[in-house]
């Protein structure tokens, strides 16, 4: 997109019939055409430039003479290019229809059901405890690429996940048999001796056979590191338990690092070599937002000498990334291109705002959010059309890329091999923004990320593959993900019901999760259900309606004499559905329910629901 001397933002975009339809018959073809948006002439001057047809590709190969035809179209918009983006999004690429067209055939709620006996049993979720150094340390297998493993590397992903579901389940599998032995495996993770790298993590991964921490790509070690590893993990247990000592002096061994790494003009190095101690990668600005771990201190342990480094950090991140448009990735084995860290700024960067109340972060988080929208396929166009996928026939809107963000893009990065991915954590922000602005694509590519996604969700455990182009295979050699992917989730559907509710379903807010994205922890304190105080519950069986594009969460009041239910239908057409509600579950029985906020009394004997397109109802059960 160009803008002009008078302000009109220039497009060029591909007609929608050059698309890539990847699984039609099986057979991947690829896009015939190629746009080169920043094609500059001797005199400095940028001019949209097309090319066609891609060499190597389907057309390209031509006899002298032969004639070839193509479409394109200019669009010439007044206004800039998020207002041009826009307008491609809906107007040629046809986004909202796409959305309409998505049907959940296993309801989110149920999915983070189905996942949690998943990463409850060992076989399936992999889990292992290895002794290190007089501790018995847990985490999951990881059997992708790490340098120096024998395929014996352990990792785990989401702590506040973790302790999130602990705490709403109550489930001893979890409690007894996870979060100790994963709470020594972050105490053994992190470097405590007084050297250079004190309070930072060793590495992401334990490798069981040569007993060590290690990084994925090699001996280097980043502040941003130690602010996912180190503060974001640990800072999120903290949330769960506030008395741990132990943690809370770990936290600050990593707080008091990364103010001394911080440089006297607010920013960080992107990396320190683990041999040398110097500073490596500087070719490259740490646009990323490092500053967050000292956001995460500041909440924890109060002092305000973390709060004044954090805000000098995020003053320098929005001179050096929000006004100039760099931001950089947290994928090491990718060059770093930009990823997810995009995203999380802009959560970082709100989180800031809501410490500060400083209207310039705000906006720059609204900025950010923007530029993050880029990086959501909005093409090609989901239709009904018929399609076989390794065998099974599916519509053409079941395995759409539409809606779904890319890892890290460029030409090195995983979207030209494996597609887009399903690890959407971005869709709570973006529900969150649409609130803060209004702009409706926040609201639909959150959606649109979020449901009818069961084509790539593994029927037997509810676990979504990571890569689109792997489908339905589940997890695979990232076992970890699950916790990821309810973390995501449960952001999603809080930050829906507090939209939907003009904001009388609110529960606070954690920290966000480490490396993939803007998602936050829930669970660690109680939230207001139409001004009643609520602690969040899972209970799997406790609520049953018949129709899958229902999602509900669970919460109780603080003398568990009342059940809070929020119904969310999720998707864009109105709903009816039946409800059987089984509180035997929790071995009590129903003394009386109501709707709220209208105080309708309602019999549960025969309770049925009747929803508009993305619309919320809640439900206030008297037990016994």
């Amino acid at each position: 997109m160009i803008t002009t001397k008078n302000g009109v933002t220039l497009a060029v975009i591909p007609e929608p019939g050059l698309a890539r339809d990847p699984w039609a018959n099986d057979k991947i073809t690829q896009i015939d055409w190629n746009i080169g948006l920043s094609h500059m002439n001797r005199k400095a001057q940028l001019s949209p430039t097309l090319y066609y047809p891609v060499l190597g590709e389907p057309k390209s190969a031509l006899k002298a003479g032969e004639p070839i035809s193509y479409t394109f179209r200019y669009s010439l918009t007044d206004g800039d290019w998020f207002k041009a983006l826009n307008h491609a999004v809906y107007d040629v690429y046809q986004f909202k229809q796409s959305l309409a067209l998505r049907q959940s055939k296993q309801s989110l709620t149920d999915r983070i059901e189905k996942m949690h006996h998943y990463l409850t049993d060992p076989k399936t979720s992999l889990w292992n405890i290895e002794e290190f150094e007089g501790k018995k340390i847990g985490a999951q297998s990881y059997l992708g690429g790490v340098v120096g493993s024998n395929k014996d590397a352990m990792k785990n992903s989401d702590y506040g996940a973790m302790w999130m579901l602990a705490n709403a389940t109550k489930d001893p599998l979890l409690t007894q048999n996870v979060l100790p032995y994963a709470e020594n495996f972050k105490l053994a993770q992190q470097e405590t001796g007084n050297s250079f790298f004190k309070g930072a993590p060793e590495g992401q991964y334990y490798l069981a056979k040569s007993k060590k921490f290690v990084e994925e790509w090699g001996e280097v070690v980043e502040p941003i590191g130690l602010t996912y590893y180190t503060m974001l993990d640990i800072g999120n247990m903290l949330l769960f338990e506030p008395t741990n000592a132990e943690l809370k002096e770990r936290l600050r061994f990593g707080a008091d690092r990364l103010l001394t790494w911080q440089k006297p003009d607010g920013s960080w190095a992107v990396a320190y070599d683990r041999h040398t101690e110097q500073e490596i990668f500087k070719d490259i600005l740490d646009v990323r937002p490092t500053f967050y771990g000292l956001i995460v201190a500041y909440r924890i342990l109060k002092e305000p000498k973390y709060l004044a480094a954090a805000r000098k950090g995020a003053d320098w991140f929005l001179k050096n990334a929000i006004e100039t448009g760099s931001y950089l990735g947290v994928c090491g084995d990718a060059r770093y291109a930009p990823d997810f860290a995009t995203g999380q700024s802009a959560q970082a960067l709100l989180d800031l705002y809501d410490l500060t109340k400083d209207a310039r972060y705000k906006a720059a988080a609204i900025i950010a959010a923007k530029v993050y929208t880029t990086s959501i396929y909005t093409h090609p166009i989901a239709s009904h059309k018929a399609k076989t996928v390794n065998g099974t026939p599916r519509e053409d809107w079941e395995i759409s890329q539409s809606g779904l963000s890319f890892e890290h893009g460029g030409i090195f990065g995983s979207a030209t091999r494996n597609g887009p991915i399903q690890l959407c954590s971005h869709a709570g922000l973006f529900i969150r923004m649409y609130g803060l602005t209004k702009e409706p694509i926040f609201a639909d590519m959150a959606r649109a990320g979020a449901i009818g996604r069961d084509a790539f969700v593994d029927p037997k455990t509810s676990v979504a593959s990571y890569y689109w182009q792997t489908m339905n295979r589940g997890a695979g050699p990232y076992p970890h993900h699950a916790w990821w992917q309810i973390g995501w989730l449960t952001d999603y559907l809080m930050a829906e019901a507090e939209l939907r509710s003009a904001g009388k379903v609110t529960f606070p807010r954690g920290f966000v999760t480490p490396k993939v994205g803007p998602h936050q922890t829930y669970g660690f304190k109680a939230g207001t259900i139409y001004d009643q105080p609520a602690t969040l519950l899972i209970q799997e069986g406790l609520v049953q309606p018949d129709s899958p594009v229902i999602d509900y969460i669970l919460a109780r009041s603080a003398d568990q004499k009342k059940l809070y239910v929020v119904l969310q239908n999720n998707r864009a057409q109105s709903t009816k559905s039946k409800l059987v509600l089984n509180p035997a579950v929790l071995k009590k029985s129903i003394a009386g329910a109501k709707w709220l906020p209208t105080n309708q009394t309602v019999s549960t004997d025969a309770l049925s629901i009747e929803l508009p397109g993305f619309g919320q109802s809640v439900l206030e059960i008297d037990l016994q």
